[in-house]
């Protein structure tokens, strides 16, 4: 089976890398540079064991993330999605056409390594929300979110705000039913068009302020 990764997010989004031994995974990867600032200039390298499995081992001290746990080395499967900095990454068999259940291979790692899970109430929104910067230290960059629960705070492993004035701990991303929620985690510093609020119900056009961060949330089709 012939594997490559595909990239999720970002300026580079849609385009595949090739597996070659000693690939480095940095801000450049082959011919693809990357504008996430959260990936190291050498952040990881691709390495193939004598069983012909891939792997990716971050050089210290960067890590890998797969859902909420940051990990030093990972095992390539098809269909796991993880992440370098804020970019995602989806390993996909060679010649497959389109991004189609990845979260078959999400579900899969986190039952094959139980212990390494920091929330096991792992979820896939029905829809994904986009969160889209429209003012601040991030404006015009914007988050696709599939899965959660999802943190976003300053400086955040998970979902990183880079504006000083913000919380270490901001918002959590919900779903109950069919309906998408976003939790208040620092009161009265966090509102929602204008408001204060404990949890909302996301729709299109909600507008996140936080600090000197206004977040358009929206809710894609």
């Amino acid at each position: 089976m012939r594997l490559e990764i595909e990239v999720l997010d970002g300026n580079q989004k849609g385009k595949r890398i090739g597996l070659t031994i000693g690939l480095l995974f940095g801000r450049k990867i082959n011919n693809l540079v990357f504008a996430d600032k959260m990936i190291a200039e050498a952040h990881a390298v691709l390495m193939l064991d004598h069983r012909n499995s891939w792997s990716i081992e971050c050089l210290d001290p960067n890590t890998v993330r797969i859902g909420l746990s940051e990990l030093l080395k990972i095992a390539l499967i098809p269909g796991l999605i993880f992440h370098f900095g804020q970019t995602g990454f989806k390993v996909v068999e060679k010649g497959e056409l389109q991004v189609s259940n990845w979260s078959d291979g999400l579900i899969k790692w986190f039952k094959e390594n139980p212990a390494k899970q920091k929330d096991s109430e792992i979820f896939f929104f029905l829809r994904p929300l986009r969160l889209t910067f429209v003012q601040g230290p991030q404006y015009d960059q914007f988050l696709t979110i599939a899965y959660g629960p999802r943190v976003l705070g300053y400086n955040s492993l998970d979902l990183h705000l880079s504006d000083p004035m913000a919380p270490r701990m901001v918002a959590r991303f919900l779903q109950a039913g069919e309906q998408a929620y976003i939790e208040n985690l620092c009161g009265n510093k966090a509102l929602i068009n204008s408001k204060s609020f404990d949890q909302h119900p996301i729709q299109d056009e909600d507008l996140l302020k936080i600090g000197s961060t206004i977040i358009e949330l929206s809710i894609l089709k």
